[in-house]
């Protein structure tokens, strides 16, 4: 994630990145009432601990004397006014509330801390170390512990599980920037494989020196809500040998302009549900699922402005809620089922109605060979056929979606509104002519699926997705 920072000039000084956790490849997101991990710029509010200025004895009143002018961004500008809330400095306390993967709520940690992550596990480098440690608790670390005035600008949190019997396991690594050329304040929450610290308040000298809120809007005037929410719900099939659960899976939106990403939360009541809100704006999804089973993200359904699949934009609008569902299963390819299987097909291909030649069209040939899976293209209305050789009862459970790939900025990718008129043989060439005034040109023996898409725009180039679920599987 990249933040700006800004002088007291308002000038930008660099940009750099808030690094999470070396170990961050995978996450399972925890059971948290909500967490926004949102880049920010440095206010350009004078620090109100500067002490550039002449020497002088304590006695004088540096504010009325000549010094005032000379100590302009001196204490004296408000000698009696607390610090402002939104400015920081390195603190040597940081408080913060630790919480955990929702499977791990009951169990019990200890927390070492480092300065630097391959630090971990060396006697000689650990700083501190909290025990006892468990879900929801406050907790705190101290400079004066490892005779500091002030914490490193760098601080690495070690999580062990504790396990009676065995060695202590290291479940997560997180990685606090606690300096304040790094946005530094309350409400900030890091995490790493599902674990979180959340931090409360910053002390210098028993007073708080972190900023009240996040840099980006801290002292700003709330203005009307410009955000919108997505709720993602996992279908998860496990029928191939696969053993992931849902809290393996996590989810994130990236800003397609600013690259700024926000991790979706998963429901501690119901861990097939992921949500966030963020603000309006166009943004990708991404899925990532921990461990090394070979998982198929077969098909997105859901609201019409669902993507069609993740990687795809997806356009959030002020005030909005769109809600879909992701279907997984532990086919690896997807291509077959195991013992009490459901789905044994997916696929995605990319027409456009009136080129010839479009890319999966079934009168595409290569090296002799037609094009199979492939799209029939029935007429200039919006019937359209899928063709799968892999289709072979007129009993399947077809899921679908037709979307634009083109993407209009304040629409998002609009979906072409089919409908599932039949399953028919592909060379059924009565019904066609009958319905359509001609046959297929390169008929095959497989069986298409007869989609009416009305609204489909023929000089568009649009993606249909499918999957196909046998439901006589586990029978």
């Amino acid at each position: 994630m990249l933040f700006k920072l800004y002088n007291n000039e308002g000038k930008c000084n660099r940009t750099t990145s808030f690094v999470m956790t070396k170990l961050m490849t995978t996450l399972t997101v925890s059971a948290i009432a909500s967490i926004l991990i949102i880049g920010g710029f440095a206010t350009a509010t004078p620090n109100a601990f500067s002490t550039y200025g002449g020497h002088h004895d304590d006695d004088d009143d540096d504010c009325d004397n000549w010094n005032y002018g000379y100590n302009h961004n001196d204490d004296c500008d408000n000698e009696d006014t607390p610090k402002d809330p939104c400015d920081c400095e390195k603190p040597d306390t940081l408080k913060f509330k630790f919480s955990t993967p929702s499977a791990e709520i009951n169990s019990e940690f200890k927390i070492e801390v480092y300065k630097k992550l391959n630090d971990i596990g060396n006697e000689d480098k650990k700083l501190t170390s909290i025990v006892d440690v468990t879900n929801m608790g406050d907790y705190r670390i101290e400079s004066s512990s490892f005779g500091k005035d002030k914490l490193n600008p760098n601080t690495v949190f070690a999580i062990y599980k504790i396990v009676e019997g065995q060695d202590n396991i290291l479940v997560s690594s997180i990685e606090v920037h606690t300096s304040c050329s790094q946005p530094l304040y309350k409400g900030l929450t890091v995490m790493d494989m599902g674990y979180s610290l959340e931090i409360s308040d910053g002390l210098k000298n028993g007073e708080t020196s972190i900023s009240e809120s996040n840099p980006l809007t801290c002292g700003d005037e709330p203005a009307p809500e410009q955000t919108g929410t997505i709720v993602i719900k996992n279908a998860l099939t496990n029928d191939n040998g696969g053993d992931a659960m849902f809290e393996d899976f996590t989810y994130k939106l990236i800003d397609v302009d600013s690259g700024v990403e926000f991790d979706l939360i998963q429901n501690i009541n119901d861990p097939s549900l992921n949500e966030v809100k963020v603000p309006k704006g166009t943004y990708t999804l991404s899925q990532t699922i921990a461990g090394t089973g070979s998982y198929t993200e077969v098909l997105i359904t859901g609201d019409e402005k669902c993507p069609p699949m993740t990687g795809e934009p997806i356009s959030i609008k002020k005030g909005k809620t769109i809600s879909c569902t992701i279907y997984n299963d532990d086919n690896g390819d997807g291509s077959i089922g195991g013992t009490g299987g459901i789905v044994f097909q997916n696929n995605s291909m990319e027409i456009i109605l009136n080129d010839a030649n479009t890319l999966d069209s079934c009168d595409v040939f290569v090296d002799g060979i037609q094009k199979m899976p492939c799209v029939e293209i029935l007429d200039d209305n919006g019937n359209i056929g899928i063709v799968d050789s892999e289709l072979k009862s007129t009993t399947t459970i077809v899921l679908f979606s037709v979307v634009q790939t083109d993407v209009d900025l304040m629409e998002g990718s609009k979906d072409a509104k089919c409908e599932l008129e039949r399953i028919i043989s592909h060379n059924n060439t009565m019904f066609l002519i009958d319905n359509f005034g001609e046959s297929p040109a390169n008929p095959t023996d497989n069986l298409m699926v007869m989609l009416g898409c009305p609204e489909m725009d023929n000089d568009k180039n649009h993606k249909v997705n499918y999957i196909m679920i046998d439901p006589t599987f586990g029978s």
